[in-house]
């Protein structure tokens, strides 16, 4: 009894043990809620932030509603793969990981379209150590033209100010906080 203790760290990946049964589906239903309230919150502040860099602030309640909803959906689908690629260790890991990809599309509709070719080449050069190092440095470097010029625009339309500066940090903060939720896609 000692030994199973000692060894266990009550992991879902431990199988077989009595702890790690029990918990297994706490922590699984924890993971989804995660992905749920982490993606309708990542929703919301990517709406806000919307809101505040608009020179021209008109926004439907569909548009809000559509935003909060897709961003809900990718996080708890990003909660869902990573549950499935514990599990999965065959070549229908690759199923999810696709379901994960599509899933994400409804996000770069509209104005977020810009942000795709930064979030996929970072979200590679972040997430996929297997690749050259230069090839992944250089996937970084490129993913971040596309940023700057964003920052850019904001701080010609608003000047040199502390809301600018909030609104490039808050910019910064959700689309980092989008390649982290991409992980269980990306990640080899």
């Amino acid at each position: 009894m000692n030994t199973l203790v000692e060894c266990c760290d009550s992991s879902p990946r431990c199988e077989g043990c009595p702890r790690s049964q029990s918990s297994s589906t706490v922590y699984k239903t924890k993971v989804i809620l995660v992905g749920l309230v982490g993606g309708f919150t990542l929703g919301v502040v990517a709406r806000i932030w919307m809101r505040w860099i608009s020179t021209e602030p008109e926004f439907s309640f569909g548009g809000t509603i559509a935003i909060v909803v897709f961003f809900t959906i990718f996080a708890t689908a990003q909660s869902i793969i990573h549950l499935l690629r514990m599990h999965i260790k065959s070549k229908w890991v690759i199923a999810p990981r696709v379901c994960g990809a599509i899933l994400t599309l409804p996000l770069f509709m509209a104005a977020g379209a810009m942000m795709f070719p930064t979030v996929v080449l970072a979200s590679i050069g972040v997430w996929r150590p297997n690749l050259n190092k230069v090839v992944r440095v250089i996937l970084l470097i490129l993913s971040f033209v596309i940023p700057v010029i964003i920052c850019r625009d904001i701080i010609a339309d608003f000047g040199w100010t502390f809301g600018s500066l909030g609104r490039v940090l808050l910019f910064v903060v959700i689309y980092s906080l989008f390649i982290r939720v991409l992980r269980p896609t990306v990640a080899a």
